[in-house]
């Protein structure tokens, strides 16, 4: 397998949470029709199943929508859309992780592969050992990411909802003539006792001040 490292910024629509463990379903890309054969038996000897063949970039495109894989393998240089191309789309289009295997290992083939989301490249010929490894190596490696990218989803959206608790907080200090720790437990009060989630109760009250603050706004 060929020295490589995957993109920095994992694509936006991975879901760890959705994912399987293991690789199940794949797709192939390779205009070599019988290299993609030998390819499938390979991965179908080893338990994976096969949805699908495309003799091009554009082909495996309109195959990945069809059959939503866990994983494409796409070979490099291929007619009517390069691999590189295909897998852009794949990855930050349709959220499908990408392992190219090609005959080349030019350094700035890897770095464009990396660059764009590809998980994994691996060189030919690939052996049925080799590819098994690679797949389980990559999808981990992809898991891993999604969970992180998961992480620091959540950790966002609990500060975005922290600053709107905040902002609330205020304007029922402001209001009121509470302290902060008389308005914030009002806040949890009216929670409790609505069964609605603090935050959205928040949101009411910033809603309800703006649109205050408009009516009182002088019309031109």
């Amino acid at each position: 397998m060929a020295q490589f490292e995957p993109n920095k910024a994992i694509n936006k629509v991975c879901d760890a949470a959705s994912l399987p463990d293991e690789v199940r379903t794949v797709i192939i890309a390779e205009d070599e029709h019988l290299l993609a054969r030998s390819l499938c038996e390979e991965l179908e000897g080893l338990g994976y199943e096969v949805l699908g063949m495309a003799s091009n970039g554009k082909k495996v495109i309109e195959l990945a929508r069809e059959n939503r894989p866990d994983i494409a393998l796409l070979d490099l240089r291929m007619p009517e859309m390069s691999g590189l191309e295909a897998a852009k789309v794949l990855y930050e289009g349709m959220g499908i992780p990408v392992m190219i295997i090609s005959a080349y290992s030019d350094r700035e083939y890897v770095e464009a592969a990396s660059d764009i989301g590809v998980i994994g490249y691996l060189l030919k010929p690939v052996g049925a050992d080799s590819l098994r490894v690679s797949l389980s190596v990559a999808w981990r490696r992809y898991l891993e990411k999604c969970q992180v990218k998961d992480e620091c989803k959540q950790l966002e959206k609990k500060l975005a909802e922290r600053k709107v608790i905040e902002r609330a907080k205020g304007l029922i200090m402001q209001s009121l003539g509470l302290s902060e720790s008389e308005a914030m437990r009002r806040l949890q009060k009216q929670s409790r006792d609505t069964r609605r989630p603090m935050v959205v109760l928040a949101q009411a009250v910033i809603d309800a001040q703006e649109l205050m603050e408009g009516a009182m706004a002088p019309k031109d």
